[in-house]
């Protein structure tokens, strides 16, 4: 029997939250399976730890893909990874609505004018069109 947890989240888009990851130094595999304690996972996205297990991302019903994780059969270097995701899910949530932003603007014919970090952690985007 497993333990694999699943946390739902908001992220709809593979490639952004793909790139994000990568982008933020981890290992992505598309595609491909976790392991946990008792078992195996396939997965959409997997971040990989060194013995094979991992955290991944799949995708529910509603189109968004949640995380999974095997929180008891992950250990050492393993568990770094699983903890590290835990700690920057902050960062990686606000850098994949970043990136969302930058391709929606670039799609709809805008251009970034002003990307500036606020002292409260949020980011002020400002985009022009010339028609």
């Amino acid at each position: 029997m497993s333990h694999f947890s699943r946390i739902k989240t908001t992220f709809r888009n593979r490639s952004v939250l793909s790139t994000c990851l990568k982008d933020m130094g981890y290992h992505v595999q598309e595609g491909g399976t976790i392991r946990g304690y008792h078992g195996i996972q396939k997965v959409d996205l997997a971040v990989m730890g060194k013995n094979g297990y991992g955290v991944g991302f799949v995708q529910n019903t509603d189109g968004c893909y949640d995380l999974l994780a095997d929180s008891w059969g992950v250990k050492g270097r393993d568990r770094k990874i699983q903890d590290a995701l835990e700690r920057d899910y902050p960062r990686i949530q606000q850098r994949y609505a970043r990136m969302l932003v930058r391709e929606q603007t670039e799609r709809e014919g805008y251009s970034i004018v002003e990307e500036v970090e606020q002292e409260d952690g949020s980011v002020r985007i400002v985009v022009r069109r010339w028609t």
